[in-house]
């Protein structure tokens, strides 16, 4: 194993880690944790703690989804012939990411904004895990569909470049 596939493995295990935090918590707040505090009339020194620990695990995932899929998609794009369902899913899946990460710190953040966002706390939980699951389920068709794109030739390329350059059609 080559640095370069040491690095992918790690980017890999830096996307996916944080993302099971992410969607799992979710799940677990949105199916147990607030109706729960609802049902006991939760403290509200309780669900704030808990609110600053969980705010904690948003912003770290948020920022390690967002450097290792940076990094995964341009290592993808560059090594591989990606077909155009791929990357229309890849450009869905990173908007839905962002509504995400939007709606993730909204409701773990501490300001008049995302106080208002917890007086509906159930309804915004509802569609971040409807956004999380389809999310989770591109993600894995993407990982499927990825296996059969062909690597990219780098001599072909190379030529083509130096054809660019030069104003002539590639010889192949």
């Amino acid at each position: 194993m080559d640095l370069l596939e040491i690095v992918s493995l790690v980017s890999r295990w830096l996307h996916v880690i944080p993302a099971i935090a992410l969607v799992g918590g979710t799940l677990f707040m949105r199916l147990s944790y607030v109706p729960a505090t609802q049902e006991c009339e939760a403290s509200a020194e309780l669900r704030e703690a808990v609110r600053k620990k969980w705010a904690k695990i948003v912003m770290i995932s948020i920022a390690l989804l967002l450097i290792s899929g940076l990094y995964n998609s341009a290592v993808k794009s560059m090594g591989y012939e990606l077909s155009p369902l791929y990357n229309g899913l890849l450009g869905i899946k990173i908007l839905s990411g962002f509504a995400i990460f939007y709606l993730a710190s909204v409701l773990s953040g501490r300001s008049d904004k995302a106080k208002a966002f917890r007086e509906r706390e159930l309804h915004w939980l509802n569609i971040l895990c409807i956004l999380m699951i389809a999310t989770v389920m591109i993600a894995g068709y993407m990982k499927m569909s990825a296996s059969e794109f062909p690597k990219k030739n780098k001599s072909t390329e190379t030529a083509q470049k130096i054809a660019i350059d030069q104003n002539q059609p590639a010889q192949f």
